[in-house]
């Protein structure tokens, strides 16, 4: 009796545990309880493609070790937002035929993962990955050079819908001759991206953290335009120099830039000045430099105020781009220390005005010296301190961003 009592036990555990792998199996694909690795039958462009296409939101494509050169990009559909994985920056090495142009990933507006692959990229007009959408990241992967001036490792590209700027975090990445560049709105005169808050301090923009740039050619590390915005937070930069562009036709400058706890080196290379600043506003803080630099300071100009550019023209007084509260001109559209459009801009004059919103830096040294702001090309008609820019400030009411940002526990948790 005993001995039958254990048969019908082990029979119900048998079929209970069946029943069990009858149910998972009949599990959805859809179901987010669940997910489904892909592995790509090679590194080359076909399969990644392949495995690309036919995945669906929530997958995971593993990518084996190996070497390919890929002609044309690989893109992932807008509407399905997935994990593209190598087998780490040494292992998976992707790159770029000499003369294809474009991207070798495009993640279109999904808000992708890029992870442990490596770039080798070769074309003046290509770049690693365009990357795109809410909630983008890019980590782990490394982005070579191999011709003589910079490359974008990665370019952050704005084709949004609602025509707002793509947010996302790129994160413990190397760039060698390469760079991030940000781009808020490929429409180029980015208004929709003007009329909105500043929003310093929050996670409405690109974020660069925890990377390593090297150079060995001239070049910035990351630069903005078209109302781009950027957190470039607890890098190491060697020989290079950050970078923010104004309007300099007909287009809007970038739009904010948070710079903060980087340290910028100075070694092998005659180097000028390692920030560039020209439009926009934002803040500068904790940041150190080494080396022999020939301007040791954070160095901000206006493009308008010294040249006849695009429809606006010169900042004179004449410009209906222009704020023109005083004979100059003054406050030139989208100069340092302008803000939010007082309304969305419609091509038909008068156009918005714009807020007044300073940029302010603090404790940033060099070699354990405090440095300032110095303004470039005579440009001091229109940028003046204690009205457009702050020294040793800081901002009031600003906070940073949480550190480490939160995509990166997202992400890692498969969320």
């Amino acid at each position: 009796m005993l001995k039958k009592t254990a048969m019908y036990k082990q029979a119900n555990f048998i079929l209970t545990l069946c029943a069990f792998i009858l149910l998972v199996a009949s599990c959805k694909k859809d179901d987010t309880s669940f997910h489904y690795d892909i592995l790509a039958a090679s590194t080359s462009f076909e399969d990644v493609q392949a495995a690309v296409d036919s995945a669906e939101n929530g997958d995971i494509i593993l990518v084996p070790a190996g070497s390919s050169t890929w002609e044309s990009a690989v893109r992932i559909p807008n509407d399905t937002r997935i994990t593209l994985s190598g087998s780490g920056q040494d292992a998976t090495v992707i790159s770029s035929a000499s003369d294809v142009p474009g991207s070798l990933i495009n993640m279109g507006n999904t808000g992708s993962r890029i992870t442990n692959m490596g770039f080798v990229l070769s074309n003046d007009n290509g770049n690693g990955i365009r990357a795109g959408g809410n909630g983008f990241r890019v980590d782990h992967c490394r982005f070579d050079n191999t011709i003589d001036q910079t490359i974008e490792g990665i370019i952050v590209w704005g084709s949004m819908p609602d025509n707002s700027c793509p947010t996302g975090l790129v994160d413990h990445c190397e760039f060698n001759n390469t760079r991030v560049v940000v781009v808020g709105d490929a429409a180029l005169m980015a208004h929709t991206i003007w009329a909105e808050p500043l929003g310093l301090g929050t996670d409405n923009a690109a974020f660069i953290e925890d990377c390593i740039f090297n150079f060995t050619k001239f070049g910035n590390v990351i630069d903005a335009n078209y109302g781009g915005r950027y957190v470039f937070r607890y890098n190491i930069v060697n020989d290079a120099y950050l970078e923010a562009h104004s309007v300099q036709g007909n287009n809007r400058s970038a739009r904010s830039w948070e710079i903060y706890g980087n340290t910028i080196n100075q070694a092998g290379r005659d180097m000028w000045t390692p920030f560039f600043l020209r439009g926009g506003t934002g803040v500068v803080f904790d940041n150190a430099l080494t080396g022999e630099w020939t301007s040791p300071a954070i160095t901000i100009d206006n493009r308008r105020s010294f040249e006849d550019l695009g429809d606006g023209g010169l900042c004179d007084g004449t410009s209906p781009w222009d704020g023109n509260e005083e004979e100059n001109g003054y406050p030139a559209r989208d100069q340092i220390g302008r803000s939010t459009d007082q309304w969305l801009w419609t091509d038909e004059n008068p156009y918005p005005p714009q807020e007044l919103d300073p940029f302010y830096q603090w404790n940033n040294v060099h070699n354990g010296e405090t440095i300032n702001v110095y303004v470039h090309n005579n440009c001091g008609i229109h940028i003046k301190e204690n009205r457009d820019y702050y020294n040793q400030t800081v901002k009031p009411g600003y906070a940073p961003y949480t550190y480490p940002h939160p995509l990166i526990s997202e992400w890692d948790h498969g969320d």
